[in-house]
C-alpha cells in the first residue's frame, strides 16, 4: 500500500501489515476520515494466546467503556496503558465500524489512522476498503519481552456482530432458526410497599371491589418480584386525576452526597421510547419525544408526550421524559430506551440513578398528579452492553394497572426495538419491528416507523 505523509499530522509513515517495534507503553489510536471523525465507531478487543476473550468484559466499546489498560476516550479513539495490560492477554485488537451510521468504508474519504504515543506518532490510510462496514484497524502485541504494532487495515466481511463472535464474544444473539420472542413473565404478587406505605394492593383476582389503599413501592433490581398495582377505578369517576410514566435520570457521571443527595447533575440525555399496544387491534405506536411523534389524550392510544428532555434541568433537576395516559383504556405500554448512536459511550446505569416512576391521582396546577398519588418506581439497573433496553412493561386490563419492572435487552449490535407481539409477550426483536437510527443525520426522526401490527405469537423472523 502505498502511504504519503500528511504535512498537517506530521506523523511516521507505515505501510498496510507492516510490524513496528514500540518504544513506551502509552498510546492513543484514533480513525478520522476528511468529513468528520464520527463516521467511525472504535472499538478494542483484548484476547488470549488462543485469538479469544477472556470474557465479554474483554470487548471495549462505547456500551462498556474500559478495561484493563484500555479505555475508550471518544466515538474515534481508545487509550492504551500496556503497563496495565493482564499479563495473560495477548494481543489487543482496534476495530472501526460504520454500521449505526448507514455507511460503509468504501465511502468514506481521507480514512486515516493515527497511533500517537509520547515517543512516538505513526499514520496510515488504509486503502482498498468497499462495502466492508467493519475495519480491523491495527493490532498491538506481545513480542519478546516488549510490543509490536502491526498496521492491519483490511475490512471484516460480515459485520460487527459475526466479528464479535468470531472473537468468542457473547452476542446473545439467538440466530435465524431459534426462538426469539420471551416467554410472557410469570405471574407475581404484588411486593410490599415501604413500611409506611400501608398494605400493598390487592391482586386483580381479589374480586371486582376497588382497592382503595395508597401505593407506594419502590421496586429494585434486587427484589424477587418486580411487579406492583394500582388500581385505576379509585377515583370514581371524578375529573382531575391523571396517570403519568416517565423514564427520570440525574445525567451521565452524576454525584452524591454521603446521604445520597445529588450534589452536581452531570450531562448526558437518553433516548426514551414508549411502544403502546391496543389489545383489541393489535395495532402499535410508538411515542416519542420528537415533535411529530408525540401521541395525544384525543385519540389512540390516548398517550401524550412531554417532549424530550435534552439532558437533566437547572437548579439539580433531573432529566425527565414522561407521559400522560387516559387510564380508562386497555392496553400495554413499554418503556423502552435507545442507548446508541447518538448518546455516546454508557449504558443506562452510567446516567445517574435511571427510575421508571409511574404516579396516580388528582392533578396539581402544574397538571401532574400531587404529593398524595399513587407511585410506584422501579430503579434501573443495566450494565449489559445492548442499544436497546425495555426497563418497564406496563398492562392496563378492566382498571387495574400492572407493573413488571424486569429489565430485559436487545441482542447485542441489534438496532431493532423490542415490541410485543398479539399475546402481549416480550419480543426481543422481529423483522416489523422499528429499527433506531441517528437523529442527528435523520432531521431528528430515530426510528425508522412509528406504527404497525404487532407480530403473531409462534411466528419466528431473524432480523439484525
Amino acid at each position: 500500500m502505498k502511504v504519503t505523509v500528511r504535512a498537517d499530522h506530521g506523523g511516521m509513515r507505515v505501510g498496510k501489515g507492516s510490524k513496528t517495534d514500540l518504544s513506551g507503553s502509552r498510546f492513543t489510536v484514533s480513525v478520522r476520515t476528511a468529513e468528520t471523525s464520527a463516521l467511525v465507531d472504535v472499538a478494542a478487543v483484548l484476547l488470549g494466546p488462543d485469538g479469544r476473550v477472556r470474557s465479554d468484559d474483554d470487548f471495549v466499546f462505547f456500551n462498556n467503556p474500559e478495561g484493563p489498560g484500555v479505555e475508550l476516550v471518544s466515538d474515534a479513539a481508545v487509550r492504551l496503558d500496556l503497563e496495565r495490560v493482564p499479563g495473560d492477554v495477548q494481543r489487543i485488537l482496534v476495530s472501526g465500524s460504520t454500521e449505526a451510521q448507514g455507511r460503509t468504508f468504501g465511502e468514506l474519504s481521507g480514512l486515516a489512522v493515527d497511533v500517537h504515543g509520547a515517543e512516538s506518532h505513526y499514520e496510515f490510510e488504509p486503502d482498498g476498503l468497499t462495502a466492508e462496514t467493519v475495519l480491523q484497524v491495527v493490532a498491538l502485541y506481545r513480542r519478546g519481552g516488549g510490543w509490536r504494532l502491526d498496521a492491519i487495515g483490511q475490512g471484516y466481511d460480515g459485520g460487527l456482530a459475526a466479528f464479535a463472535t468470531d472473537h468468542g464474544i457473547d452476542v446473545g444473539d439467538p440466530g435465524p432458526d431459534a426462538a426469539v420472542e420471551a416467554p410472557a413473565p410469570a405471574a407475581a404478587p404484588a411486593p410490599a410497599p415501604a413500611a409506611d406505605a400501608g398494605p400493598p394492593p390487592s391482586p386483580v383476582a381479589a374480586g371486582p371491589a376497588v382497592d382503595f389503599r395508597k401505593v407506594k413501592v419502590s421496586l429494585t433490581k434486587d427484589d424477587p418480584a418486580r411487579t406492583a398495582r394500582i388500581d385505576l377505578r379509585k377515583s370514581q369517576g371524578e375529573p382531575g386525576w391523571v396517570l403519568t410514566v416517565g423514564l427520570e435520570w440525574d445525567g451521565r457521571g452524576a454525584s452524591y452526597d454521603r446521604g445520597g443527595a445529588v450534589t452536581s447533575y452531570g450531562s448526558g440525555d437518553l433516548d426514551v421510547y414508549f411502544f403502546c399496544r391496543d389489545e383489541a387491534t393489535n395495532r402499535y405506536v410508538v411515542i416519542s419525544g420528537e415533535s411529530r411523534h408525540r401521541g395525544s389524550l384525543g385519540k389512540w392510544p390516548f398517550v401524550k408526550h412531554s417532549g424530550d428532555s435534552k439532558g437533566p434541568g437547572r437548579d439539580n433537576r433531573p432529566a425527565v421524559e414522561r407521559v400522560h395516559v387516559k387510564p380508562t383504556e386497555n392496553g400495554d405500554l413499554l418503556v423502552n430506551v435507545y442507548q446508541s448512536v447518538d448518546n455516546g459511550a454508557g449504558a443506562i446505569d452510567k446516567f445517574g440513578r435511571p427510575r421508571v416512576v409511574i404516579r396516580y391521582g388528582r392533578a396539581e396546577p402544574d397538571g401532574l398528579p400531587g404529593p398524595d398519588a399513587d407511585e410506584i418506581v422501579v430503579h434501573v439497573g443495566n450494565g449489559r452492553n445492548s442499544f436497546w433496553a425495555t426497563v418497564a412493561h406496563i398492562d392496563v386490563r378492566d382498571g387495574i394497572l400492572t407493573v413488571d419492572g424486569e429489565t430485559r435487552y436487545s441482542s447485542l449490535f441489534s438496532e431493532v426495538m423490542p415490541v410485543l407481539d398479539t399475546a402481549g409477550n416480550w419480543v426481543q426483536r422481529h423483522r416489523s419491528s422499528p429499527v433506531g437510527r441517528s437523529k442527528r443525520r435523520n432531521r431528528g426522526i430515530g426510528l425508522t416507523t412509528y406504527e404497525g401490527s404487532c407480530p403473531a405469537p409462534g411466528r419466528r423472523w431473524f432480523a439484525g
